[in-house]
């Protein structure tokens, strides 16, 4: 049970039973590890897109990141909404 819980807000058990320890709040957010899969796509997009313009191709098109960007930005604020 304990695990479960520390997985599904920490990285590390060990974190959780310190906070746990220490009486201090802690806050689940559903949706953080979408985010961050979708953070990890864009960068990857932006490492793509660095490779290509410094390989001499300079007609990129951001337009989908920037769609993407917007998205998560959306999400980011939806969730901090919720938080408060």
């Amino acid at each position: 049970m304990i695990e479960t819980k520390a997985l599904s807000s920490y990285r590390l058990v060990s974190m959780y039973l310190r906070d746990c320890a220490l009486d201090k709040e802690i806050i689940v957010i559903d949706g953080v590890k979408k985010l961050s899969a979708e953070l990890r796509r864009i960068g990857n997009n932006l490492n793509q897109i660095t490779k290509t313009v410094n390989s001499g191709v300079y007609a990129v098109d951001l337009t989908e990141t920037k769609k993407e960007v917007q998205k998560i930005w959306q999400s980011l604020n939806s969730l901090s909404q919720a938080v408060r």
